[in-house]
Parts: structure tokens; C-alpha cells; sequence
């Protein structure tokens, strides 16, 4: 799950006490049992497109030692969240990865946003100071089916289906008068294939191991949808432990390709967000046909449950790979600090603050590890 916050001031408010209470008590169960740990924040925030917003943050984690087909560590994660805010907006996701008693997996997200965005245009040398606020409606349905060929490699479909309804343009704007595709919403509708290899001992906080991705996903009228383009995918991810596990560095490699000329603008690659190049002003401030980037983060165990991290990252954005220019690259450093939601598992929120080039910065509240 995430929550993208543009010169966004976050408040999360832990009670121990409660924390105490919500949890479920996995100490008692059998070795072949279910161990579920359960627990939930509420959670104030506020920006000045939404002014006041509350809600609340789920945590669920599901152990099957029936379930486990390898060393790997795969426990059933479940993160719901629903955000409210005082200009009578609605937030809601639910981020899913289930693992099936054959060892499929069902990796999934899905959201409800009504939220004003900001256009900048397209292109890697868009403006953080130009821009202009609409709101972007949208349900979204995005995942992943995947079946193991062994215990590291799955393979499987690729889903993604997604409604938009755009209003509240800028009577001034660029956004409204017909002259960029995806101004009218609908229907992105695709599927593809997929495929994993994926060698970390953790699925929640990975020490050590692998996690490469190759997708393809076709978008088309064959299934509903009112745009037509291709999508490739490649994401590589690695980690290691410096010592002991509390020293652990992680790195990632990126790359977002697409083709075809009926692309919505908003579902361009991007290189920002609370994930991508944290820092960047806005996750649509760059965004165009093609996307690249590449980061590290060195994260660190402090006390108790808090730890911190420290990260730096490079990417760009372009119409064609001529586009990437040495001399444009957009550049992120920053730091953050972490919080373990469950007693017994890593599943942290994170609160990170990046600084990129031209000055920019940027606040994120989130759960689970960026990458």
C-alpha cells in the first residue's frame, strides 16, 4: 500500500496500548496451525488540496507452515487502508499477496481514489512550479496470478483494469480542450504475461536474494478497454546483509517501456511517487512513453522497533531513449525512518523525506519497504 503525499505533512498516531490489544496472540497456536497477527492505526494527515484527512492503517499477516513449499519465507500479507478527508474525498486500497496451499501466488492491489492531481505536461523538463490541479476519479484493479515452477521461478497472467472520471479543469488550463489523449477517462484495460524469479529469504523485509521481474501487458478494445497500447516491464531487485541483519543494503533497477499512440496520459511511466525516486515534487511532474531509474537504501535497525534508512537514486523520463540525456537526469538522496507495525514481523511503516534536483522536496508516509 501506498500514500502519495505532494508537500504533505503526515501524522501517525501509535498507542502501544492498542497496539497490545489489536494484535493476535501467535505465541500460543501449534506448529501446524495458522498464525495470524492482526493490527490496525488510525492515522491523520493533511495537505492543502485535501485540507484534515483521517483513517485508519491495517496490518495482516497469515503464517501457514502448511502452506510452505521452499526455504523462502512467503506468509499471506493483507494492508488495508481508508483515508476521509474535510473536502469530502475518499482514499481506499486494500494491497494483497496470497500464497495458495499449491504455492500460487495472487499479488494484488486495488484502489478507489477521488483526489485532485496536478498536470505539468509531458516530458522530462516539466516545471514543479507550472502546473495545473484537476481531479482524477478512478477504481483500479492491478495484479498478478502466478503459478511456481519451482521454488523460485512463477510464471502466470498479468491483469491490470482500471475506470477514470476527470472533471474540475483548470478553465485556464491545457487539460479540457481535447489536446491530450486520456482527457475524457474510461476504460484501461489490459492483460499479459509474467514472470518471477524471486530468491529473498522474505517477502516482508528481505535480507538477502533476489527479486527479478519481466512483464508484458497488452491493453486493448478486446477487453473493453477505450485505449489500445503495450507495456513492458522489467524489474530487478537485490539484497544483501552487511554483517548481521540489521545492516541490510538493497538495490533495484527499473524500466518502463511502452508502444502504441493511444496511451492515457495518466497512465504514462513515471519515475516519482513514494516508491520511484522519492523526492521528486509530484508522481506526475515526469512522466512520458519511456521510464527508467535506478536506487539504493542502506536500512538500519536502531531500538525496539524503530530503524532508519538512508537512500540516493538517478532516473529520467522520454518519448524515445534519445531522449535520455545525461545533462537531464533526475537525481534523489534522502533519509527516513521505520517503525515495525507487527511484533513478530517485519512489516514497517515508513515515513521518508527526498530531496531532488532543482530543489525539490518531498514527504511520504507509506507501508512496506519502497523496494
Amino acid at each position: 500500500m501506498k500514500i502519495r503525499s505532494q508537500l504533505l505533512f503526515y501524522l501517525l498516531f501509535i498507542s502501544i496500548s492498542t497496539f497490545s490489544q489489536s494484535q493476535i496472540d501467535t505465541t500460543q497456536v501449534k506448529p501446524d496451525e495458522k498464525k495470524v497477527q492482526f493490527t490496525a492505526y488510525p492515522a491523520v494527515y493533511y495537505s492543502p488540496e485535501t485540507k484534515f484527512g483521517f483513517g485508519f492503517v491495517g496490518f495482516l499477516v497469515i503464517k501457514d507452515p502448511k502452506k510452505q513449499q521452499s526455504e523462502y519465507y512467503r506468509p499471506t500479507s493483507i494492508s488495508p487502508y481508508f483515508l476521509y478527508t474535510l473536502n469530502n474525498q475518499i482514499l481506499t486500497a486494500f494491497d494483497i499477496d496470497y500464497y495458495f496451499k499449491n504455492g500460487m501466488n495472487l499479488n494484488t492491489k486495488i484502489r478507489y481514489y477521488n483526489f485532485p492531481d496536478f498536470f505539468y505536461g509531458l516530458g522530462n523538463d516539466t516545471d514543479p512550479d507550472v502546473n495545473e490541479q484537476y481531479t482524477n476519479e478512478y477504481f483500479r484493479l492491478d495484479g498478478r496470478l502466478l503459478k511456481p515452477i519451482d521454488s523460485k521461478w512463477f510464471a502466470g497472467i498479468r491483469y491490470y483494469f482500471q475506470q477514470n472520471s476527470l472533471y474540475d479543469f483548470d478553465e485556464n488550463g491545457r487539460l479540457g480542450h481535447g489536446d491530450f489523449i486520456g482527457e475524457d477517462g474510461g476504460w484501461s484495460n489490459g492483460l499479459g504475461l509474467s514472470f518471477l524469479m524471486d530468491t529473498r529469504n522474505s517477502t516482508l523485509y528481505p535480507t538477502s536474494g533476489w527479486m527479478n521481474r519481466l512483464e508484458i501487458s497488452v491493453f486493448g478494445k478486446y477487453l473493453g478497454s477505450d485505449y489500445d497500447y503495450v507495456s513492458y516491464l522489467l524489474d530487478l531487485r537485490k539484497y544483501w546483509k552487511i554483517k548481521n541483519e540489521k545492516n541490510v543494503l538493497a538495490w533495484q533497477g527499473y524500466l518502463n517501456l511502452t508502444s502504441g499512440t493511444n496511451i492515457p496520459f495518466y497512465n504514462l511511466p513515471r519515475i516519482g511517487g513514494d516508491e520511484k525516486l522519492r523526492g521528486i515534487a509530484n508522481a506526475s511532474l515526469y512522466i512520458d512513453r519511456q521510464a527508467w531509474y535506478t536506487q539504493v537504501e542502506y536500512r538500519r535497525d536502531l531500538f525496539w522497533r524503530f530503524g532508519a534508512v538512508l537512500f540516493a537514486g538517478i532516473g529520467d523520463v522520454g518519448d524515445t531513449f534519445a531522449d535520455f540525456e545525461l545533462d537531464k537526469m533526475k537525481y534523489v538522496v534522502g533519509l527516513g525512518g521505520r517503525f515495525q507495525a507487527l511484533k513478530n514481523e517485519r512489516f514497517n511503516i515508513r515515513l521518508d523525506m527526498g530531496l531532488a534536483r532543482y530543489g525539490q522536496t518531498a514527504f511520504y508516509l507509506s507501508v512496506r519497504e519502497a523496494f
